[in-house]
């Protein structure tokens, strides 16, 4: 029964991500056919990235209170019903720029959640000794749907216009549901407030409160998040601003679009192979930080070589990188953070590693539109390698490397302590959002 939750989880995040493909080429697409502005697709990003860390802190008890997997239905039921608004004002002439920015916000708001609540399940159905491979096959099967979505969506905007790949976005998450209500029952987390005999607000702020405790005991892992955040910063400028950068500097159509982004998600593809193959990593610091800075490093050089060839080359070998990042820091999530805390631990690493995702999305379209694109590519990919050479340094980090069994012994030992705690361990790291 666990293998096939398992299996079932990973189809619903497969189609959730190979929908996502094509409803978010096509309300960037929407959106600068009717702006042609710079700074409504960094507003674009913004109105999806502020509910998102909202929800992300206000919403993170709730995967460990709810019926998981019902509880990702709901959310993705939610999103159907955002993408149906520009879907339907658009098919009968009346598509305006708020119903884009309104169906961001929703979408955004509940993406919060779901990947949250989808990656506390896994480390229940999954084998506890091969969660770097549970994990990684989660972002290989990713990986493939952004393989083919992106160009699928990219073909197709370029051929009938964004509104038939907003259709395709709806199909998708109508599959991810029924997907989801069709796996096998899975326990239902224990109720928290069970003891008091209902809901209690106190109780409901403590339960946030322990998300944030966990980066407290594990100062090494919030450092880690930290640089998450600011990888993440650099890359959600970016890739904001591809729509601009293929019109404008590559002077080519969504077609290209949808090449680059299925070249990113091919690296990441043979990126999360060789981690499989690899198994088991030890040096976790020195990789994780090196992913990051060497991404940074080619995005620099991305800004000052215009060519479309150059581009592919950079975008493959970024997303190859990307994974020695994302699947160290989920199986080390997966490992170290207690299972009733999965849900709310996994929501704050979400928002820690995405804080400053609005501020990078509404920036990188400022910095483009007063400098240009490639002097925003520069700049973006400086700024996440010269802090991974400063975090290089920190001696707290060596805590990330070696045998975790004791860490994990030392974590089990503390939490007998009481009912709320996470462990005992003051100097130790994890990583962050992938």
């Amino acid at each position: 029964m666990l293998k096939r939750s398992y299996y079932g989880l990973l189809s619903t995040i497969s189609l959730s991500a190979f929908g996502d493909a094509f409803g978010l080429l096509a309300m960037e697409w929407l959106v600068y056919d009717l702006t042609g502005s710079k700074l409504a697709m960094g507003a674009l990003a913004l109105s999806s990235g502020i509910p998102e860390l909202l929800l992300r802190l206000l919403g993170s008890p709730l995967a460990d209170r709810l019926h998981r997997v019902r509880f990702m239905a709901c959310l993705a039921a939610i999103r159907l019903l955002a993408i149906a608004l520009p879907l339907g004002m658009g098919l009968a002439g009346q598509l305006q720029l708020w119903h884009l920015f309104a169906a961001a916000g929703l979408s955004g708001a509940c993406a919060a959640l779901f990947m949250p609540t989808a990656m506390a399940v896994i480390p229940g159905v999954a084998d506890s000794r091969k969660l770097v491979r549970a994990f990684a096959v989660i972002e290989g099967c990713k990986g493939a749907a952004a393989l083919l979505g992106p160009a699928l969506a990219g073909a197709l905007t370029a051929a009938s216009g964004a509104l038939p790949a907003l259709g395709i976005n709806m199909l998708c998450y109508i599959a991810a549901i029924a997907t989801l209500l069709c796996l096998p029952k899975l326990p239902k987390p224990a109720k928290p407030d069970a003891a008091s005999g209902g809901f209690s607000l106190s109780l409901y702020l403590r339960e946030m409160a322990e998300g944030f405790t966990f980066y407290k005991q594990f100062p090494a892992m919030f450092t880690i998040m930290l640089m998450a955040s600011v990888s993440n910063l650099s890359s959600i400028a970016v890739w904001t601003m591809m729509v601009p950068y293929v019109r404008e500097v590559l002077h080519r159509d969504a077609a290209a679009m949808g090449t680059l982004t299925t070249a990113s998600a091919l690296g990441m593809l043979v990126g999360l192979g060789v981690i499989s193959l690899l198994g088991e990593i030890t040096q976790r610091r020195l990789v994780m930080l090196g992913s990051l800075g060497t991404i940074g490093i080619i995005t620099s050089i991305w800004g000052l070589i215009p060519s479309f060839p150059f581009a592919l080359a950079a975008v493959f070998v970024s997303g190859l990188l990307a994974p020695f990042f994302s699947s160290l820091s989920s199986s080390l999530h997966g490992r170290l953070v207690p299972g009733n805390l999965q849900g709310r631990v996994n929501s704050i690493r979400f928002l820690i590693g995405g804080s400053l995702t609005p501020f990078g999305a509404f920036a990188g379209g400022a910095i483009a539109e007063a400098y240009g694109v490639p002097a925003l590519f520069i700049a973006a990919g400086l700024l996440p390698a010269l802090c991974a050479g400063a975090a290089l340094l920190l001696p707290g980090l060596r805590m990330l490397d070696g045998d975790l069994s004791a860490l994990e012994a030392r974590q089990r030992q503390g939490r007998r302590g009481g009912p709320h705690q996470t462990g005992d361990v003051h100097n130790t790291g994890a990583s962050p959002a992938g």
